[in-house]
């Protein structure tokens, strides 16, 4: 087995043992884990309101935020993934099944960058929404290549604005998260916590070790970029047009 392999590996290892977002040893993973945490629990929770699509669920990280808002929670996804079954199997880009306007929100972490075609999944994504209901999407600006051979773009705010644009989605907020050093932090985190993984039940332990690294690189990223000029990535909240949503659907 390759390093890369083994690195690979061992990370699914570990988010198949603690799926959630939410869960310390993600938190703390590395310092762009807890810098996207930082941005986007807030935005995830207070637009998961009625009816939420969660879109490219995954293994259902961010399962804990949404229904812990109060929210109904939809999963879509292309395939299952460790023990969460999609309520609708789907490619992004063309979801003819799921009924227009069936959603209050749509939560989109970490995903847009994974779909060849982003312009027609955010069409789908707009479709789908209720008027007025709000989408809150996060993406990476500086990221190193990963589940290959299905990583295809990399996001300025300039770019997501023009394709969120197009479909008739207005942005409300938009805020970088992470940096330069936060980015060097996650390569560090990846070999370190995968070597690490090795150690069983003991793996918590080394998360704990490298969680003020995870501070400082944070830290010292807001304090020598504070324009946000090399960010990690994004967390994006954009509205479709009309009136609020209603109540959700049955």
């Amino acid at each position: 087995m390759t390093p890369i392999a083994f690195l690979k590996r061992a990370r699914e290892r570990t988010l198949d043992r603690w799926p959630s977002a939410s869960d310390a040893v993600n938190v703390w993973f590395s310092g762009t884990t807890y810098a996207l945490w930082r941005a986007a629990k807030a935005p995830t929770a207070d637009n998961a309101k009625g009816l939420v699509l969660d879109a490219g669920s995954g293994r259902g990280g961010w399962k804990s935020v949404i229904e812990g808002a109060g929210a109904k929670r939809e999963t879509l996804d292309i395939a299952p993934k460790k023990g969460e079954a999609p309520d609708w199997v789907a490619d992004l880009t063309g979801m003819p099944q799921v009924p227009s306007g069936r959603f209050d929100a749509a939560i989109c972490h970490q995903v847009l960058e994974h779909v060849p075609r982003p312009h027609k999944a955010l069409a789908e994504l707009a479709r789908v929404l209720k008027p007025g209901g709000a989408l809150v999407l996060s993406v990476p600006h500086l990221s190193r290549l990963h589940e290959l051979p299905h990583d295809y773009f990399r996001y300025t705010e300039s770019g997501l604005g023009v394709l969120l644009d197009d479909a008739g989605l207005k942005i409300e907020s938009i805020e970088a998260y992470g940096g330069t050093l936060t980015f060097i932090h996650h390569q560090f985190s990846t070999l370190f916590l995968g070597v690490a993984s090795l150690a069983g039940p003991l793996y918590p332990v080394f998360v704990a070790l490298n969680a003020p690294l995870s501070l400082l690189a944070v830290a010292l990223d807001r304090m020598l970029d504070p324009r946000g000029m090399a960010p990690t990535g994004y967390v994006c909240v954009a509205r479709k047009a009309g009136a609020a949503p209603g109540p959700a659907l049955a």
